[in-house]
């Protein structure tokens, strides 16, 4: 946990004359004491758990950063950082983009020719047995 129990009492402390300056104008002084004891308590505690996760997640932290610098070098686990800056492009790597984009334009030029979509056409039957129209209606309604 991190901080003390000072911490608690202040910000308790803080939230009971909040409540209480916003609710004497409302209600009766009893009511008003009474919630004002009540927000008092209820941030007193969730103080206590605010501390308690902050200290749990620094902690961890902590922890990690320790275990990271006990290990040695050769030891250190890979894909622990991620590094977002680009290398510079030497000659070797220009050539081979060039080689790469030479070799991908000629061999898609001839490999790719056009050529229009022939989708099926659709058939429609315009001259159907009002009979077999009620047979499938009749299952159709049955599923």
């Amino acid at each position: 946990m991190i901080g003390t129990i000072r911490i608690n009492l202040i910000v308790a402390t803080v939230a009971g004359i909040f409540t209480f300056a916003l609710s004497i104008g409302n209600n009766l002084l009893l009511s008003t004491c009474l919630k004002s004891v009540y927000s008092f308590l209820i941030l007193f505690v969730l103080s206590f758990g605010f501390r308690w996760v902050l200290g749990l997640m620094i902690g961890a932290e902590h922890a990690a950063v320790g275990t990271a610098q006990s290990l040695p070098a050769e030891d250190s686990p890979v894909g622990q950082s991620l590094d977002l800056t680009t290398p510079d492009l030497d000659d070797e790597t220009r050539q081979m983009m060039k080689a790469n984009l030479g070799d991908n334009n000629v061999s898609t030029a001839t490999d790719m020719q056009f050529s229009p979509l022939n989708p099926p056409k659709l058939v429609t039957k315009n001259n159907l047995d009002p009979e077999q129209l009620a047979g499938a209606l009749r299952r159709m309604s049955e599923d």
